[in-house]
């Protein structure tokens, strides 16, 4: 099963999953999670990192899991080299002041899964660390927790 750690805390998502209706028509192929210049990053799952380096000008950092499943991570400025063996929960680089596609004041870290043939949504593998952040902001956190 894939572990369930979210690459930034807390975790908020700024922008959902929005696959394409065709291989090349238009989407969101991934999640944005609002997240800060410097913010490290971190492994959702444990793998073997892939590829860490430019696309079209964007620091990325992708990991290969168990399974066949692949999550990327955008901007992200890799502390991590490629074959490098990462565990759950660990350290990956931090959010890159340039690229992305978030522009403006809300800066964010695209978060992209895939297995060999599609995209798929990462949004439920990090289901309950966003349903505590939800609790958390909203205060119905049960007493004692």
């Amino acid at each position: 099963m894939f572990a369930q750690n979210p690459p930034v805390s807390p975790p908020v998502v700024v922008r959902p999953f929005d696959p394409p209706r065709t291989a090349y028509g238009s989407g969101h192929r991934g999640i944005d999670l609002a997240a800060e210049t410097g913010q490290e990053v971190r492994a959702m799952a444990g793998g073997r990192v892939a590829f860490a380096g430019l696309v079209a000008g964007i620091p990325v950092v992708s990991v290969t899991h168990a399974g066949g499943l692949r999550s990327t991570y955008e901007p992200v400025t890799a502390t991590v080299a490629i074959g490098d063996q990462v565990t759950a929960g660990e350290r990956i680089g931090e959010v890159a002041a340039a690229g992305g596609h978030c522009g403006g004041e809300v800066g964010c870290l695209h978060v992209g899964l895939r297995d060999a043939h599609h995209y798929r949504d990462p949004t439920p593998l990090l289901a309950s660390a966003l349903l505590k952040t939800l609790r958390h902001r909203r205060g119905d956190e049960p007493a004692g927790r």
